[in-house]
């Protein structure tokens, strides 16, 4: 089975940036770019066969939603 990959759109500095296993991979200016690029990011990542995650986080740092791409192997309502 593939490996997820995961983005997650978080706060950074003065701005937001886009992380991959803890590295920054894109800085944006506001958070709906940070959002877009991480959203981007999983589908590409989907679209090469895989399995992509988009992790957006609110500006204090927490988890606001998760967007899963490709085939999820768990069988959750949501």
């Amino acid at each position: 089975m593939a490996k997820r990959q995961v983005f997650h759109s978080v706060p950074k500095g003065n701005g937001w940036a886009v992380e991959q296993s803890g590295k920054v991979i894109s800085n944006h200016r506001t958070q709906a770019a940070s959002e877009a690029a991480a959203v981007k990011a999983g589908h590409r990542a989907q679209d090469s066969g895989g399995l992509g995650q988009a992790v957006l986080h609110k500006s204090d740092g927490r988890i606001r939603e998760e967007r899963t791409y490709g085939n999820d192997p768990r069988n959750i309502k949501g």
